[in-house]
Order: C-alpha cells, then sequence, then structure tokens
C-alpha cells in the first residue's frame, strides 16, 4: 500500500517524533523515505533558514541511516511549506505524508499547527499526524488501531488504510462507532443501534479472513469524545479516520470531528480522503 512515505521536517522535536513513526511504517512495508525541508520566502535571513533547513535534513538523515536500512532521499525547497510538502508529495508520487503536529515555533494543546492542517486538508494522499506526546507513550510499535466509521465512503475509505498498517504491524483492530446525540445507547431494535451494529458488523465481516484480532464496538455521544476517550481508555497506538463523515463538510475543509480528534488526541491520528487507493 505504502512505497514512497514522504517526512517534512523543520527540525522541531516534533518532527523527529513524527519521523520515526514514519520509519515504522516505511519498514513494515519496506518503503523508500523521502525527507523534505521548507525555507519559506519570507525569511527573515535568507542564510540562517537555508542552515536550519539543511541541519533539519541532516538530523533525519542521520536517524535513518543509524536506525533502519531504509532508502532515503532529501530534498530541500523553498515557498510556502505547506505547498511546497503538496507539490514535492504530488510529483513524486509519495502515497503516505508523516507530520508532527506543532512547528518548530510550537503551540498550545488547544491550537493544531497550520502547516499540517493545511496539508491535511488538501493532500490527495493519507496523513499521518503524530502530536509531540506521542513520544511519551513508550511504545516503539503500533499494538493496537483504533478506527472510527460512521458507514460513510470516506471513513470506508480509513478503514483500508487502518487494516492494511494492523496487519503489517500485527496490531489489533477496534472499529468503533459513535451514535450521535445520545446519552445511552438505544435499546436493541431501535433504527439508529442497529444501524451502527450494522456498519461496524460489515466491517469485521469483510475482513473476517485477515490475520489479527478485531473487534467492535457501539458507544453514544459526541463522536470527537467518543474517540478521544476510547483512546484514553483503550491504550491506542493509531487512529484511522476519514478527513470527514458523512455529515461534514465540502472536500477542501476538514470535517469537525476528524479535526476536533486531531487537536486533542495523544495518539497519532491517519486521515484519509475518500477518493485514496
Amino acid at each position: 500500500m505504502y512505497e514512497r512515505v514522504l517526512v517534512p521536517t523543520d527540525g522541531s522535536q516534533s518532527a523527529e517524533v513524527a519521523a520515526r513513526h514514519g520509519k515504522m511504517i516505511a519498514e513494515a512495508f519496506d518503503a523508500s523515505i523521502h525527507i523534505i525541508s521548507v525555507v519559506a520566502n519570507r525569511a527573515r535571513s535568507e542564510q540562517l533558514a537555508e542552515a536550519q533547513a539543511q541541519d533539519a535534513v541532516s538530523t533525519l538523515e542521520k536517524l535513518f541511516e543509524q536506525e533502519s536500512d531504509l532508502s532515503c532521499r532529501s530534498v530541500i525547497e523553498r515557498g510556502r511549506p505547506y505547498e511546497a510538502i503538496l507539490t514535492y508529495s504530488s510529483e513524486n508520487d509519495t502515497d503516505l505524508i508523516v507530520m508532527g503536529t506543532h512547528g518548530r515555533r510550537g503551540l498550545s494543546r488547544a491550537l493544531f499547527g497550520s502547516v499540517t492542517e493545511r496539508v491535511i486538508r488538501l493532500s490527495n494522499d493519507p496523513v499521518l499526524a503524530v502530536p509531540p506526546r506521542a513520544s511519551g507513550r513508550g511504545k516503539s510499535e503500533y499494538d493496537t488501531v483504533l478506527i472510527p466509521t460512521d458507514g460513510s465512503p470516506a471513513t470506508t475509505a480509513a478503514v483500508d488504510h487502518g487494516i492494511a498498517i494492523a496487519e503489517q504491524l500485527g496490531a489489533s483492530v477496534r472499529v468503533l462507532f459513535a451514535i450521535e446525540g445520545e446519552r445511552g445507547l438505544p435499546p436493541l431494535g431501535d433504527p439508529l443501534r442497529d444501524e451502527a451494529v450494522e456498519v461496524v458488523e460489515a466491517v469485521a465481516e469483510r475482513e473476517s479472513e485477515h490475520d489479527f484480532t478485531l473487534t467492535t464496538h457501539v458507544q453514544p455521544g459526541a463522536p470527537h469524545e467518543v474517540i478521544s476517550n476510547f483512546v484514553s481508555a483503550s491504550r491506542i497506538d493509531l487512529v484511522a479516520m476519514g478527513a470527514h463523515g458523512r455529515s461534514e463538510l465540502r472536500r477542501h475543509l476538514l470535517g469537525s470531528t476528524t479535526e476536533r480528534v486531531l487537536r486533542t488526541s495523544d495518539a497519532p491520528v491517519l486521515t484519509v480522503q475518500q477518493d485514496t487507493g
């Protein structure tokens, strides 16, 4: 599924944390790594910006060289960071972009790095957004992958990616449906509950021939809260979800549920656009 993994870096700790996740996935799929750093057009000191970009690239080159046998290519581009990342991804047919959610400047927990956010909104590729706090979870591999779904095409596309990663890494899978607007689970036979059960069981049935553990879950509440609480309670290592679900915004905007999960999740979040194969 993944042959070329793109890892943007600005030299921040967040970028290095993300790079380690990119390395893990690239190794699992025997993919090559592409490192990119971007010198912004409006940099106050062009010489300093070039040096910082080179340092950022060199740091990741050393990481991959010392800790893996992956094929690695690096480049420094100029322009708006998100545009340069997207252009490079398109021109080099990358399959996955792995980014930290906080850049060199740093942002509070409640905010989301603007470059990463724009890449997620505009990329045709899946984007793995890795929060800095993921480095403190004490794991070098994914043991448990959470796949939230509402049965829409966008969330269904994410199922394929979440399943593929779980299978390559030997992780178990949790499939979750949140029944929005309910304080408690509707009774058996209620249309809302029946639909939820049908959706998660359809995923389980489709993946029944795969060699991993898959469990299904239906819970009531606001989807982003249900997902975030599930991540914490079940020690989820990766969330794979659609960029937006059945009731959310048009393609160039990020669905509200996904955006809220990205802002609050302690685990990396893989976002997948509907037309990503």
